[in-house]
């Protein structure tokens, strides 16, 4: 449920102040740092429980995928996806404490290890990278969409990760966000960004064959 009420004011916020988020982007980038490293020094205070649990990094990352189901020219859609990058940077920095403890708790002082949870984290790594780059090249975007595709991956990690980990009523609700999620990106992917993707690919192999001649 922390999740949910996470996932409702930051896709809120990403819908009415996308103009601000995107104006001061670096302060909040600066100021999500400060507040993960504090969580990690202060692990046991209440407050830091839905950072190092992971609640607040994922809500982020949820508004991120979910983002790209939505039709491009809906304006939840525009505004949503003026931050995408920016809740993608925040969210990994805000998961970091949780990847931290969760390695520490399950690996190093139990001998278990998540095998799931880890490459999770390992396949946000470039696209957090990615994320900081603004891109006019055209050759370079579609290397960066291409990418980017790994976030599909990405995701599919995060829901069996926290399948696994949840227990009731906590594994319902993640199987009732992910699975509108898993049954309609296909279908979105090959309708939209597919032919998206393929468009870019012409006009650049075009350009190459002008710059040949």
């Amino acid at each position: 449920m922390i999740s949910i009420l996470f996932i409702i004011l930051i896709g809120l916020a990403g819908y009415f102040l996308s103009d601000k988020i995107e104006k001061y982007k670096y302060l909040q980038y600066g100021v999500f740092t400060i507040i993960g490293v504090l969580s990690v020094i202060f692990r046991n205070v209440s407050v830091s429980i839905p950072i190092n649990q992971g609640f607040l990094g994922f809500a982020f990352f949820y508004v991120v995928m979910i983002t790209g189901i939505f039709n491009r020219e809906s304006q939840i859609y525009k505004h949503l996806y003026s931050v995408r990058s920016i809740y993608s940077i925040i969210g990994f920095i805000i998961l970091t404490p949780h990847a931290i403890f969760y390695f520490i708790d399950k690996f190093v002082n139990n001998g278990l290890f998540d095998i799931i949870g880890l490459l999770a984290y390992l396949v946000m790594i470039p696209l957090f990278i990615t994320s900081f780059k603004k891109v006019d090249n055209p050759e370079i975007m579609f290397k960066w969409k291409k990418l980017q595709r790994f976030a599909y991956l990405a995701y599919l990690l995060i829901f069996i990760h926290l399948v696994l980990v949840s227990i009731m009523p906590n594994t319902l609700i993640y199987i009732v966000l992910f699975t509108p999620y898993f049954l309609y990106k296909p279908y979105h992917f090959f309708k939209h960004e597919k032919p998206y993707l393929m468009a870019m690919k012409k006009n650049l192999e075009q350009k190459f064959k002008k710059g040949d001649q």
